[in-house]
Parts: structure tokens; sequence; C-alpha cells
């Protein structure tokens, strides 16, 4: 029974590994950044007007545009069981509003665009396939 418990556990916990992905990219002063992914889609800006302050938004009212991007390193890992890639890179950006919500970056004033130059990494891990194993039995 104890190994009957064991086993159903160990199944249990060893499959409920869940996939996950997330970016995050930010600019060098920290004024422009965003996470997209599992955990978050949103965007956080620091305006400079009477005083400073930070503006979240959905990333999804956002229109977001590579200029120009260079990969700085990428990383696959394969294994039995897990699998996972890591992309560094770099690029400039052109951010306005998406055709959803035109009124998104209202508080930029009259340009409403934001061009930047920022460095982003991507993560994504998931469960893996095991190669299948050849077992061999043999008769008396």
């Amino acid at each position: 029974m104890k190994l009957l418990l064991a086993l159903s556990t160990l199944l249990a916990f060893g499959s409920a590994h869940a996939s996950y992905m997330a970016t995050h990219c930010s600019n060098s002063t920290t004024s422009v950044k965003w996470e997209t992914g599992h955990n978050s889609n949103t965007m956080t800006l620091k305006h400079y007007d009477r005083e400073e302050r930070e503006v979240v938004i959905p990333f999804y009212d956002l229109d977001v545009k590579f200029a120009s991007e260079a990969v700085i390193k990428e990383e696959r890992i394969h294994n039995c069981g897990y699998a996972s890639y890591t992309r560094i890179f770099a690029g400039k950006v052109v951010i306005t509003a998406s055709e959803h919500n035109p009124a998104a970056l209202d508080f930029l004033g009259e340009n409403k665009k934001i061009e930047t130059e920022v460095i982003c990494t991507t993560h994504m891990n998931s469960r893996a396939p095991c190669p299948e194993e050849t077992i061999e039995t043999t008769q008396k």
C-alpha cells in the first residue's frame, strides 16, 4: 500500500509541471518596461509632469513594433521531461496606441508615441517527452 501511495504521489507531482512563457523588456532608464506571457500582459511607463508617476497600460491597448532587432544570446535545452528556451535580444521600438484603444497614450500630449531602445529576455519552458526505451526480454 505504501508503495502504491508513493508511486501515485510521484506520478501526480512529476506530471504537475506546467508550461511557462514570459518576455520582459525595458529601456536603460526603466521608464519603459513591459511583460508579456502567462503572468502579466502590461506595460509600465514613467510619466513626468508635475511629478513622476507610473502609468500601467494593458499590453493589448498598445501597438509595439520593433524597428530593428539584434539577438544577443539564444539557448535551447531539451532533456528527458524538461525543455526550455531563452532568448536575449535588443532593439529599437516604436510604441503607439492600438486601434482597440486609440486614447491609451493621450497623456503623452500631441506626440502620442514612444521611440526607445530596449533589451528583452524571453523565457519558455515546458514538459518534454522522453525517448522511448527498448526493453529486451528473454524467455527461458
